[in-house]
């Protein structure tokens, strides 16, 4: 007599739980592979913008660049501009991460400083750190060299948000320094943009060949953010409190 087969459903369970982890492993592998793709793509279209500009630049050069055909640039980005949209995005994140890093590392050495050294030149080793990775990301900066903050420009919106977002944990960090006891409260946000505005100027325009001098312009800023510090304090001081508490 012929064996009877199990009425119970899910008598074979390694039949859907070996397609489950099949299925999830392909979905995986799909994720991995177009996370590998948008980032070639991001890539090639920082190189293709750095050296040519948004207006010099075409789709067809990100994906030869790439090395990649336009289906899978459409598969990731509706066009040029959103390409573009996403590296000021990231150049926006990447900056103030780094300005975030340098303030806390001061601000940690300025509680804790080893006996005899100026707060001046507590400001150095950041600052640097801060210049140093941003010239060696160099793409990133020749895109905004080329395209950034001309009053034509229809990505304005977003190099002043690049500014803003700067400005911010600077002006933060100045306020931290404030509250150290290390000068008495003033207006922060003038001296955090204007400290934004020379670090901007330095990372664009200071020639690439010229790393020599990059102690001298540390050192310059350091200098302004440390001697303006005291200056505004000892000139307009409570400014930061008055405006704070509504005066």
């Amino acid at each position: 007599m012929a064996a009877q087969l199990p009425a119970e459903r899910g008598v074979f369970p390694f039949h859907t739980s070996a397609v489950g982890t099949c299925m999830a492993r392909s979905a995986g592998k799909r994720e991995q592979n177009k996370a590998e793709t948008r980032a070639r793509l991001m890539a090639a279209a920082r190189t293709e913008f750095a050296r040519k500009g948004y207006a010099g630049t075409s789709l067809r050069s990100i994906t030869a660049q790439a090395g990649l055909t336009t289906g899978a640039f459409y598969n990731n980005f509706r066009d040029k501009k959103e390409i573009y949209i996403a590296i000021l995005e990231e150049l926006s994140r990447k900056l103030r991460g780094l300005m975030e890093e340098a303030i806390q590392e001061f601000l940690l050495a300025s509680r804790h400083p080893v006996k005899g050294t100026p707060t001046l030149d507590l400001l150095h080793a950041p600052i640097s750190r801060v210049f140093r990775e941003s010239i060696r990301d160099r793409d990133l900066f020749e895109i905004l060299r080329r395209d950034g903050f001309s009053r034509d420009s229809e990505f304005g919106p977003y190099y002043r948000k690049i500014l803003q977002e700067f400005t911010q944990p600077m002006r933060k960090g100045l306020e931290a320094y404030i509250e150290n006891g290390s000068v008495q409260p003033y207006n922060t946000e003038a001296l955090a943009q204007i400290a934004v505005i020379l670090f901007f100027s330095v990372a664009l325009y200071a020639s690439y060949e010229r790393r020599k001098d990059l102690d001298g312009w540390v050192d310059t800023v350091a200098a302004m953010i440390h001697g303006g510090a005291k200056e505004l304090s000892a000139r307009r001081p409570l400014i930061g409190a008055e405006r704070a508490a509504g005066g």
